[in-house]
């Protein structure tokens, strides 16, 4: 079987498949499917094209809406996760994947599908600490804020990814591990891509939380793509002699290999061949496992804003949240023994690109899909953004007035109603520093009068009714609290400490005094190979602001410029996917 694997696509996709096809004539194969790392750009409208975090001179509407509108056809079998310029409005309609367009699957915040025997993983988003405790919050209309944390990876999903145990073929990220560098040719890296050399010597180079999943789930391949250029590694796992269980299907070596974008004579694609059952399964299929964690994880989906804190070895009674053979029985029950991957793609009509009409200050819209609400129904489990949905309207049937005393029992009702995260507790004494402000500067003629009638009025002689009236008017007046304090008082739960990633991840290599050899050669398609690099040193995270290397890769961090006209494609030729050059300007 030949998988075509593809670094940063940027909406390409009529180039790309064109590759493809070119290659297959070239080599006389014929490639099954194909495999995108991010930065998809699933743009079908102008609205979409304004949820993309990049300078407006990188905003162009691209081909991908002919393939939602299907005026054309994806000519293979697509899978890709998410990166960081992506129309995320469309993208978090699928928190759980599904089809995006015909031939065209999503594997959600993070996912796991088989194919034709394969077992094919991966996780959307680049790590940025600062999002990575919180929940999905964010929805459409976004702020420029908001626009930019959506795509941030959040430790739910690597959490429910931690949980699998049966053996993965393939896994997907768009940032690179953390310390995969350092299993590869990194003064070769260093000489592409200078700027790297200050975030590999401070071991900032990648995503943290994927080296974690990387050593945990031990694939036999793992592709990225983010930082455009190819580079290819090889980490080989040490065994744990103390838990030998922990060893049981699982790989001693993963391959690595990152890609390019797709431009003119660069290294942006590679084609591997896959050993597969001889009468494995031609149709997407669902993964029973993956399915299983969905369901038994549910109770932990957040959607709040503040970091939360997932059950933990050590602090909590349960924290293992891995499936049995019993759990993915009760799926197989509930999937009635169907795990195909339903063909339900729907297409709103609304949201077709007119090139005719040009609605170019149109804004996203709050729209739930029904992919995931027919997913969500049969699994049983929650949809995020229909959480966020109810959410709002509980705050909008929200009735203060049940709530000017203190002393009052509240309802449950309300107190569900005004947290979106039950375990959520607000310790924020802005708002008493704004009451007792005011109750300082708050003129004392209006009420001096109703004090001297206290002061003189004898435990016998009770005050009238009209300034019994008046005293409780000041009292409810400097009593009330709000709706957000109110739910921090009746909470029971003890506050979320912050959550910070691991500390410390050792990796290892072997050392060898004789040049790596080249690996991966563009005019060849065998699986990946790569030889041992120099001594690897114990990798410490460390965090020192921004890096180096986000500032070729994030354009959502900066804007540079006016919008320019887009680059031209010339013909391609045999040199367009095995030739190598210096990197033009990205």
């Amino acid at each position: 079987m030949y998988v075509a694997i593809e670094g940063c696509c940027h909406g390409e996709l009529d180039k790309i498949y064109e590759t493809l096809q070119y290659i297959e004539d070239q080599e006389k194969i014929e490639i099954d499917l194909l495999l995108c790392c991010g930065d998809f750009q699933a743009v079908r409208n102008e609205a979409d094209l304004s949820c993309m975090a990049c300078p407006e001179k990188h905003k162009f509407m691209q081909n991908f809406w002919q393939y939602y509108a299907g005026k054309k056809t994806a000519p293979y079998l697509t899978i890709f996760i998410g990166g960081n310029h992506e129309a995320s409005n469309y993208l978090q309609e699928l928190p759980y994947g599904g089809w995006v367009a015909p031939n065209i699957y999503y594997l959600g915040y993070a996912g796991v599908v088989n194919y034709k025997g394969l077992r094919i993983g991966g996780i959307s988003g680049i790590f940025k600490q600062h999002d990575y405790c919180k929940g999905h919050f964010e929805k459409p209309p976004y702020s420029e804020q908001t626009k930019r944390s959506v795509y941030h990876v959040r430790q739910m999903e690597v959490f429910r990814l931690k949980q699998l145990k049966h053996p993965i073929d393939i896994m997907m990220s768009h940032d690179w591990p953390n310390g995969v560098v350092y299993h590869g040719d990194k003064e070769s890296l260093i000489q592409k891509k200078r700027f790297f050399q200050e975030d590999i010597e401070k071991h900032q180079l990648g995503s943290l939380p994927a080296w974690t999943l990387l050593t945990t789930l031990r694939p036999s391949y793992w592709f990225s793509g983010h930082l455009h250029v190819k580079f290819a590694a090889k980490v080989e796992h040490e065994l744990d002699a103390n838990n030998p269980d922990t060893n049981i299907n699982k790989n001693t070596i993963t391959r690595f290999l990152a890609l390019d974008k797709c431009l003119p004579r660069r290294d942006f694609l590679q084609v591997l061949t896959m050993d597969t059952p001889d009468n494995a399964e031609g149709q997407l299929t669902y993964d029973a496992e993956w399915l299983a964690v969905l369901k038994q994880t549910n109770e932990l989906m957040s959607t709040s804003h503040t970091s939360t804190l997932l059950p933990t070895s050590g602090l909590h009674e349960k924290w293992d949240y891995s499936v049995t053979n019993e759990h993915i029985d009760q799926i197989m029950k509930v999937m009635e023994n169907n795990l195909k991957v339903p063909l339900n793609f729907y297409r709103d009509e609304l949201s077709v690109f007119n090139p005719d009409a040009s609605f170019q200050h149109k804004k996203a819209e709050f729209k739930i899909n029904q992919q995931t609400t027919e997913f969500c129904a049969k699994l049983e489990i929650n949809d995020p953004l229909m959480m966020l949905l109810q959410s709002e309207e509980g705050d909008t049937s929200f009735n203060v007035s049940s709530l000017t005393n203190e002393d009052d029992e509240m309802p449950s009702a309300i107190i569900s109603n005004m947290s979106i995260n039950p375990d959520e507790i607000n310790l924020d004494d802005d708002e008493d520093d704004i009451e007792t402000a005011s109750a300082q500067n708050e003129p004392k003629s209006d009420t001096s009068d109703v004090a001297n009638k206290e002061e003189n009025a004898t435990p016998l002689s009770p005050l009238t009714s009209a300034e019994e009236d008046e005293k409780e008017r000041q009292k409810d007046a400097h009593d009330f609290k709000t709706p957000t304090r109110l739910a921090a008082k009746f909470s029971l739960n003890l506050p979320l400490p912050q959550c910070s990633t691991p500390q410390t991840s050792s990796c290892s290599s072997k050392s060898d005094d004789d040049a790596m050899q080249q690996v991966l050669s563009a005019d060849s398609f065998s699986p990946i190979t790569s030889s041992d690099s120099d001594n690897s040193k114990r990798i410490t995270s460390t965090f020192y602001g921004k890096r180096q290397s986000d500032s070729g890769s994030d354009l959502s961090e900066q804007d540079s410029g006016p919008t320019s006209v887009s680059r031209k494609f010339k013909r391609r030729n045999a040199s367009f996917y095995v030739c190598q050059s210096d990197d033009d300007a990205s």
